[in-house]
This record gives structure tokens, C-alpha cells and sequence, in this order.
């Protein structure tokens, strides 16, 4: 029997393939569990345009991280931080310093776990942290680091 997967079967085949299997694993486990329907042109249509509409959302996607990163590495985030007499932070800064201060000077909300740092900030002058946005989207913001 000719069944369009809808989703990825272990052993079987990937989401929108078409492939020729056993009538009883077909009919008995394949088609009640909603992991394939049978074969049919509207069938095939239906997961063409699913197929579609998933690339578009997905162009949609890495256009908007790849532009949020452009706004990212413009933004000069400034951290006021208590400190020592000689410059020496009392801590370091965090990502969730780094979250609440984008968010507060310049309107960007993101996850602090996407915040990374190349080595902690234990001093005050500028720094920069790094931003994972998608797989293929890093963006680097840059900070300065001052006494509160």
C-alpha cells in the first residue's frame, strides 16, 4: 500500500515522503496512530504546501534573527555596577544584567540563557557579550561597564 507520511517514522521514512509499505502495518499501526495517510493526489498537494509554507516561515525566521543581530551589534549597552575603589567589580556581570539592561535602554527582550561570555567581566571599562540567536546567527553586543 502507497501511504504520504505526516510525520517521521523510525525505520520507515522522513515527513512527506511517499513510500510503498505492507498493507498490515498500513492499515494496523501506520494510519491509527495518524503517522501516515494513504496515497492520494490531494494528499501529496496537501503536504507539498505544508513543505512550502514551512521554507517561507523558516526564510521569515533567520531575515528577522539576522536582523535583530544587525540591532544588537549597533547597541551600546552601558551596565552600572557597584564597584571597589580600585575599579574592581564586587561580582561580575551576568546575563541577566545584560538582559535587563537591553531591555531597559533600548527595548530588545531576549532569553539571558542566550547570553554568553568569552571570559567573565570583573572590571569595569568596555566588554562585549555574544548572542546565539539561531544556529547560523551569533551577533556580538557590545557593553560598557560602569560605577553605579
Amino acid at each position: 500500500m502507497k501511504v504520504v507520511l505526516i510525520q517521521d517514522v523510525k525505520g520507515t521514512g522522513k515527513a512527506g515522503e511517499t513510500k510503498d509499505v505492507a498493507d498490515g502495518y498500513a492499515r494496523n499501526f501506520l494510519l491509527p496512530q495518524k503517522l501516515a495517510q494513504q496515497a492520494t493526489r490531494g494528499a501529496q498537494d496537501q503536504v507539498d504546501r505544508q513543505k512550502v509554507t514551512e521554507s517561507k516561515r523558516e526564510e521569515r525566521e533567520l531575515a528577522d534573527a539576522k536582523a535583530l543581530a544587525v540591532r544588537l551589534e549597533a547597541a551600546q549597552v552601558v551596565l552600572k555596577l557597584r564597584s571597589g575603589k580600585d575599579g574592581k567589580l564586587f561580582g561580575a556581570v551576568t546575563n541577566a544584567d545584560v538582559a535587563s539592561a537591553l531591555k531597559q535602554q533600548h527595548g530588545i527582550t531576549l532569553d539571558r540563557r542566550k547570553i554568553e561570555f568569552d571570559e567573565p567581566v570583573k572590571a569595569m571599562g568596555p566588554a562585549s557579550a555574544h548572542v546565539k540567536l539561531r544556529r547560523e546567527v551569533t551577533a556580538r553586543i557590545p557593553l560598557m561597564v560602569t560605577s553605579a
